[in-house]
């Protein structure tokens, strides 16, 4: 169960000139990490590899513990998630599997796709999937009352998409919405350049949501308006209402795929291959910010405590002021892309193709200013990192393994 983390992984004493903010670099995966994500409480990390091991973290703890390794998949991880006392992970090899974090002991494999997994997410007493295979699954979460024989575990497939199914997402509806959709909507998005709703207690699709011209990467939802928001490969977002289908709205302005979304109160966030993150005002659809500095595809985003977090394929990550568009860090270290990005209270979590899992310390950084610093890096000297068009198009496949272009 137990790992050991680098010895140059300690907890900060000995930070290098160029690497001021790092609090540790850890090496214990072999491969490229590939997915990364926190519980519920931000306590537990659960890092994916390309070494097809699954590693869980304490965030908790200074310096950061590796608290086990998740072993048995036979084919590289794709995505993960933490749910109740367990951690789910997807892999290459088409299985899901459950394991339980206080032995991280393996006590659930989940077999039905034919393809690789794609996408995770749990919701009550329910694992949904995507993948490759073009279908969504969904599973129970808990096997004890079924027989030995795992494969009833699948209580719904959703079969309609005509290509690789990727992002998914879940909408719980009032009882009293006067729609018979039981355990709520399930929305996926798919290479076929569409988004699909489902019931989930019927399994029927309800609406195809057309209008994107390449594959869909991300979805996003705000409960508040009960609109969907679709982002992919064709460079802009769309809004949709999630009950009738209707699109409401087209969001432009990036140049180049969309790889990362998120919705935040008023306000959506994207990252794109143009090498730029933006703002938008939900209600009006205009871009009030660009975030500004990338050299590569922003790949993740996150949004904490009023500071906008990106990984990019540039092997940096950056904090931003999300309402000003300042750049108050850049976390420089990396050999190789950054694909995935977690914050808690005073570090942030990056995890890169490079295998290294680093730890960043933002302590301090609202008492700062950014002119004048070596961090602001919109005029940094790494100017070589900058990518020919032909190197640029490489790079943005290989951020997301699951789709091409």
């Amino acid at each position: 169960m137990g790992c050991d983390v680098s010895k140059d992984s300690g907890g900060g004493h000995n930070r290098k000139k160029n690497e001021p903010f790092l609090l540790q670099e850890i090496r214990d995966h072999k491969g490229g990490i590939n997915c990364m994500v926190l519980s519920d409480d931000s306590s537990l990390l659960v890092t994916g590899s390309d070494d097809r091991t699954v590693r869980m973290w304490s965030t908790l703890s200074d310096p950061t513990e590796c608290l086990g390794v998740l072993e048995g998949h036979d084919g590289y991880i794709t995505c993960c998630a933490v749910h109740e006392q367990c951690v789910i992970t997807g892999s290459s090899d088409s299985t899901i599997r459950k394991w339980f974090i206080a032995t991280a002991e393996c006590i659930a494999i989940y077999t039905g796709h034919t393809a690789r997994i794609s996408r995770l997410l749990c919701v009550g007493q329910l694992i949904f999937s995507t993948s490759s295979d073009h279908s969504v699954r969904a599973w129970l979460f808990d096997l004890r009352e079924i027989s030995d024989d795992q494969g009833e575990a699948c209580i719904k497939v959703f079969e309609g998409h005509t290509k690789g199914t990727y992002p998914i997402l879940h909408v719980p509806m009032d009882e009293n919405a006067g729609l018979d959709l039981g355990a709520g909507v399930l929305v996926s998005g798919s290479a076929d350049c569409t988004a699909r709703s489902w019931s989930v207690d019927s399994g029927l699709c309800l609406k195809i949501f057309r209008g994107h011209t390449a594959p869909l990467n991300c979805l996003e939802y705000d409960d508040m308006k009960q609109v969907l928001y679709t982002a992919g490969g064709d460079a802009i977002i769309k809004s949709w209402n999630l009950m009738t289908g209707e699109a409401l709205r087209t969001f432009s302005g990036h140049e180049g795929p969309i790889f990362s979304l998120l919705v935040h109160k008023r306000m959506m966030y994207s990252g794109s291959s143009d090498k730029s993150a933006r703002s938008w005002v939900l209600e009006f659809g205009e871009c009030t910010r660009i975030y500004r500095g990338h050299r590569h595809t922003v790949s993740s985003i996150r949004h904490f405590e009023g500071m906008i977090y990106t990984g990019c394929g540039d092997a940096v990550a950056r904090m931003f002021e999300a309402k000003s568009g300042t750049l108050k860090r850049a976390f420089k270290g990396h050999e190789n892309a950054i694909v995935c990005v977690e914050v808690v209270p005073e570090k942030v979590f990056t995890g890169s193709y490079d295998g290294s899992l680093r730890v960043w310390t933002t302590s301090g950084v609202k008492d700062e200013t950014v002119f004048g610093t070596d961090y602001d890096d919109r005029n940094s000297k790494d100017d070589d990192m900058e990518e020919d068009s032909e190197d640029v198009q490489k790079a943005v496949k290989s951020l997301d393994p699951y789709l091409t272009y």
